[in-house]
């Protein structure tokens, strides 16, 4: 797959690692999410994470029901079922629910983590700039 044409979403800082912003890794994970041939043969049911593409710290998660992990990526999107997501804040716990086919961009290092509270398994794909 060529992600360089994926445009930058988002102005690029002095300290973007080879060019690569949030924003364009956001759009990278958009586009792989949209191409289930490109990953679905590699999901593993038994919650540990494959990388998919090294280039970009690609990698997909399958969550049994019950999972929890802190994944620390940048960027993710569920592929299917749903996630809940805790994060610590100044202000204290922030909770909410991750679903599919929506993007999620980290910009602070708040420690977060994420659960399947669901009855079936869920699937994500994560990425951080390499």
């Amino acid at each position: 797959m060529n992600f360089s044409a994926i445009p930058d979403l988002t102005m690029q800082s002095p300290e973007a690692v080879d060019g690569l912003t949030v924003g364009r890794l956001a759009g990278v994970v958009r586009e792989v999410a949209a191409r289930p041939a490109y990953w679905w043969h590699l999901a593993r049911f038994d919650g540990t994470p494959v990388r998919i593409a090294a280039a970009n710290d690609l990698w997909l998660s399958v969550w049994p029901p019950g999972h929890h992990a802190d994944p620390g990526a940048a960027v993710l999107t569920v592929l299917a079922g749903e996630l809940s997501e805790r994060t610590i804040t100044d202000q204290g716990v922030a909770e909410r629910t991750l679903r599919a086919n929506r993007i999620r961009v980290y910009g602070a290092d708040n420690p977060r983590e994420l659960v399947n509270l669901g009855p079936g398994y869920a699937l994500s794909l994560h990425a951080n700039r390499g």
